[in-house]
């Protein structure tokens, strides 16, 4: 039997180091990372927590959180963009209660088929999960809708990061440089190097409609539904 798979290999160019990520059908993460044309070495695979109903969404949840912590991290260079792929390899059976001596084992081989197979070319994270999920016939959760626009409107830059917050995404600049900055929906945080650089005006726009989401996502209670 085959399964399907979806995924992406981060490099840390400066570092010369790798770090790739995979989402079973089954619902487990495979990790693997090590310097940059060497094998990689696998971590632990990370099974759904259990008894889970839903575990490939929440898995999925996990996925963006550590692609979000590696690119803030530094691994800024997709080697392989985000990409569903069918495998030829057969997933290792996954326990009923996956933990301790029944937690599941590393499994490089389903990693390297996954680096084999994934195609070249530019691929976003939401595309890739949105193919992952039809291709093993699960509909995704609603997405939380964009909140409407007050009588000025909100930018589609504004809305698009701050569907992004109340998902729990992190948005951050573009890594490498010597000043950057993320946002999550718990705080704002900015980095600077040894001289810090400036930003062009790109880099200054996304900044903005991070900072404006931000602070539409805090807004406390009482200020009503129109204010998000």
């Amino acid at each position: 039997m085959a399964t399907t798979v979806v995924g992406f290999r981060l490099g840390w160019d400066r570092k010369g180091r790798q770090a790739t990520v995979v989402l079973t059908q089954a619902g487990v993460l495979h990790h693997s990372s090590g310097l940059l044309g060497l094998a990689p070495r696998p971590a632990r695979p990370q099974a759904p927590a259990a008894p889970d109903a839903h575990p490939v969404p929440r898995q999925a949840a996990t996925l963006r959180r550590v692609y979000a912590g590696l690119v803030h991290q530094g691994y800024g260079r997709e080697l392989i963009p985000p990409v569903c792929v069918r495998l030829d390899a057969d997933e290792h059976p996954l326990h009923p209660r996956p933990w301790g001596e029944h937690a599941p084992r590393a499994h490089p081989e389903l990693i390297a088929e996954f680096t084999g197979a994934a195609p070249a070319g530019p691929g976003t994270l939401d595309g890739a999960l949105t193919a992952f999920y039809a291709a093993i016939g699960l509909t995704p959760r609603a997405r939380t809708a964009a909140p409407p626009p007050g009588p000025a409107g909100i930018p589609p830059a504004v809305r698009q990061a701050l569907g992004a917050l109340a998902e729990g995404r992190t948005l951050a600049s573009r890594p490498g440089r010597g000043a950057g900055w993320s946002v999550t929906g718990a705080g704002v945080r900015l980095h600077a190097g040894p001289r810090g650089e400036d930003l062009s005006h790109r880099e200054v726009a996304e900044l903005q409609a991070a900072l404006t989401a931000w602070l539409r996502h805090r807004r406390g209670p009482g200020t009503g539904a129109g204010a998000r």
